[in-house]
């Protein structure tokens, strides 16, 4: 009769373990979101980072009269390449 009872005053019939499991899936579920969040945020920066480099190894390749009717300068380009990597700024 005591086991009756016991699932009669439990909602559902869960315990307090298996209530305490279940928060402690949110707080997984949380922290797995929010480390997924970081990790997209890490790769997109890594991947913009990439980009920039890589615009600017374009950059320096081009020829004299494709910098004129840009309207850059080779000095132009020279302060671009010479700048601060990303990451420090």
């Amino acid at each position: 009769m005591t086991n009756c009872i016991d699932t009669i005053d439990r909602p559902y019939g869960i315990g307090p373990v298996e209530r305490a499991g279940s928060t402690i899936g949110r707080v997984i579920d949380r922290t797995v979101t929010v480390s997924a969040r970081g990790a997209t945020t890490m790769v997109l920066t890594l991947l913009d980072w990439q980009r920039q480099a890589r615009e600017r190894a374009d950059l320096a390749g081009l020829p004299q009269e494709i910098l004129k009717d840009v309207g850059l300068t080779r000095a132009d380009v020279e302060a671009e390449l010479s700048r601060k990597p990303v990451w420090l700024r």
